[in-house]
């Protein structure tokens, strides 16, 4: 049992971790890199972002019973 609460807790923390570098980098990388993304790009990519965030949350968030 120890073992899963292990498992999860890694799985909630890579999660949100890669949703904050998501939802910080890719509106940066447009502004700073003159990148050609239009906006329904760089808008799908800080979605995605925000739900790895909140994804995460929610895996730690049920790891305590």
């Amino acid at each position: 049992m120890a073992e899963k609460k292990y498992t999860d807790e890694m799985i909630g923390e890579a999660l949100r971790e890669a949703g904050t570098l998501v939802f910080v980098f890719a509106p940066l990388y447009v502004i700073f890199e003159k990148s050609e993304a239009d906006w329904y790009t760089l808008t799908s990519a800080v979605l995605v972002g925000v739900a790895l965030l909140m994804f995460g949350i929610e895996v730690e968030r049920r790891r305590h019973p």
